[in-house]
């Protein structure tokens, strides 16, 4: 039975009594059908670890079903087990849905406190989903059987929406989280998806809001639709904005990042983790770059035609990469003098800045600031993160990060530094602290992140960091990350939205430890700069020849990096040749195929590109 219907000259819904609807784009004339069921987690979606559990299977939830009433100027939902029967109500809600041109908005209210979740409303059937994870996810495969995963903000979705498309790949539907975003995520299961909520703090907030949009373009006006709602509410600034408040931001326009990890502390302890004996071998300093090292390897990539960019250096604090954070200084006295240190921030000319890596998340035991400000879960305990160089970290409360940048700021200034590399500050999930000294939602851990990287931008510093979410791209200037390339299965998401906004480089094979270089060509095609890691001056030696045959990557990112990403096209059955499109009316074709392809009059070589201007 019926219990609303809403038209407009572009869109009519007409949703049913057992949460079911059918949305007509009248553009499209397609016809979109909401399913009446959701799979309902027994328990909390979110348990109080370092990283959201993405994997669900059939013993973690059971199919709800639903039954509508009108109460006022809203609707009641009841929700109840598999078998539908009365005596197996689970909870109750309320729920407002508004249209408003293209789009169909939901606010979520008055939410049963038994819930300890909840995923509604239904999935829409669609022929593939989009999901902003990485550089962008597609899904085409179909069904999962009895598997799902959930993803939340910043742990698996790294901006705040999700998206369906009919057959024709143009036609489609995004979801777009409001108001409640931080208490929120979705739960997929093949190619259909669902939204999730979170309770606050073990209680539900009054409101949880999310919007529909219905599009023609597929996943570009997807992204679009993103770009616009970040810019109409100032959480968007450009990188000609960024460079005009920060000048040295310059200096990554057409340039590429140069990274080393400089030392780390072997700890034959964390053998434990795997259930292993300690090693018998004694703890000890493993140096693979010293300041002087350092110095000459900044030199030869200078010599080799480098002309602008960043130096980040890994490791350089006391006890070396990921030991000591966030109690940092002195820097390691294994890697040289300070004086040799400071010279690497001195490059003469200003078309180069050195960055240090720090960490304002993760503290170590033998971190002397242990165990203060730690944030603490539900029942008491310290919450852990992963194991890293330095042996097991465990989560700082958000809400005291800030002070720990600000007690080391006046120490790392003595250095000259003019760029800072803040790790992993927008890139995991927000927490919960139940700390009685600093109580913090998932919402006031945004505002913490927020407020940590404002900090060093009041300090007039280029700002990195690794990965991020939609958050914080208002602050960072430049972002290290893991976007990999997938043919025909990983559309540009994250660019089509922020290209212009930072200044993004992938990371070598083996992460910020080394390794080689990722391929030049997804690069190309998106527009990132270059990011060469450096192993130990020895191995770098031997890099003269890669390095000088990728600098023609530098000129075509300093043509494109400020400008925006306006489109992204597949070609072929096996969708192997890809174009992008920018602002500046450059145009780039990648041809991921192992012989030359011609599309639209443009022969491209086999796993090559050709740019068109």
């Amino acid at each position: 039975m019926q219990v609303l219907k809403l038209e407009n000259e572009h869109l009519r819904a007409e949703f049913a009594d057992d949460a079911s609807a059918v949305i007509v784009d009248k553009a499209s004339g397609y016809r979109w059908q909401m399913l009446g069921i959701t799979r309902q987690d027994l328990g909390p979606l979110v348990t109080e670890v370092v990283w959201a559990r993405g994997e669900r299977c059939w013993a973690d939830y059971f199919t709800a079903r639903f039954r509508i009433s009108a109460e006022g100027g809203a609707l009641r939902v009841r929700i109840y087990g598999t078998s539908g029967r009365e005596d197996d109500l689970r909870g109750t809600f309320r729920i407002r849905w508004t249209l408003e041109g293209h789009s169909l908005g939901l606010a979520i209210e008055d939410i049963d406190e038994n819930l300890p979740s909840l995923n509604f409303p239904p999935p829409i059937v669609s022929a593939s989903l989009l999901q902003p994870n990485g550089v962008g996810k597609w899904f085409r495969s179909g069904g999962e059987g009895m598997t799902s995963s959930f993803l939340t903000h910043n742990s698996g979705l790294n901006q705040r929406w999700v998206g369906g498309l009919a057959p024709d790949d143009r036609t489609g539907w995004m979801a777009l989280f409001e108001d409640g975003y931080e208490d929120a995520g979705i739960y997929r299961s093949g190619n259909s998806v669902m939204p999730s909520w979170l309770k606050s703090r073990g209680r539900w907030a009054a409101r949880r809001c999310l919007r529909y949009h219905f599009v023609t373009g597929g996943y570009v006006a997807m992204a679009k639709i993103m770009r616009r709602y970040l810019l109409d509410r100032k959480l968007f600034r450009t990188l000609d904005e960024k460079i005009a408040a920060t000048p040295a931001l310059k200096n990554l326009i057409g340039g590429r990042i140069v990274s080393s990890m400089q030392c780390y502390t072997d700890h034959p302890s964390n053998a434990d983790i795997f259930l292993e004996p300690p090693a018998s071998k004694p703890e000890r300093m493993m140096v693979n770059l010293s300041h002087r090292d350092a110095a000459s390897a900044i030199a030869l990539a200078k010599s080799w035609g480098m002309k602008k960019g960043a130096f980040v250096l890994r490791g350089t604090w006391s006890g070396g990469y990921d030991e000591r954070h966030p109690d940092i200084w002195p820097p390691e006295p294994a890697l040289g003098t300070i004086d040799e240190l400071k010279r690497l921030f001195d490059h003469g000319d200003g078309s180069y800045f050195t960055a240090l890596h720090d960490n304002y998340q993760d503290i170590y035991a033998q971190s002397p600031s242990f165990p203060r400000d730690i944030l603490r879960t539900s029942d008491g305990h310290l919450m852990h993160g992963g194991v890293w160089h330095g042996g097991l970290a465990y989560i700082i409360c958000p809400a005291r990060q800030r002070a720990f940048a600000e007690r080391n700021w006046p120490q790392i200034q003595t250095l000259g530094p003019c760029a800072h590399f803040i790790d992993t500050a927008s890139c995991v999930q927000f927490y919960e602290c139940y700390d009685p000294a600093h109580p913090t939602t998932r919402s006031e851990d945004r505002e913490a992140k927020l407020r940590l990287m404002n900090f060093f931008k009041e300090q007039g510093i280029v700002l990195g960091s690794e990965e991020a979410a939609d958050f914080g791209l208002y602050h960072i200037d430049w972002l290290e990350n893991r976007h990999k390339h997938v043919p025909g299965l990983t559309p540009p998401l994250w660019p089509l939205v922020f290209h212009d906004a930072a200044v993004f480089a992938r990371y070598g094979t083996k992460g910020t430890s080394g390794g080689d270089p990722v391929s030049d060509l997804p690069n190309w095609l998106w527009g990132y700069a270059a990011y060469w890691p450096i192993n130990n001056l020895a191995d770098w030696r031997t890099r003269e020849k890669a390095f000088r045959d990728s600098l023609p990557l530098d000129a075509f990112h300093a043509r494109v990096a400020t400008s925006e990403m306006i489109d992204h096209r597949y070609f072929g059955e096996d969708r192997l040749v890809e174009r992008t499109e920018f602002a500046c009316g450059v145009a780039v074709y990648a041809n991921f195929a192992n012989e030359p392809r011609t599309v639209e009059n443009v022969t491209v070589p086999a796993q090559g590109k050709m740019v068109c201007a």
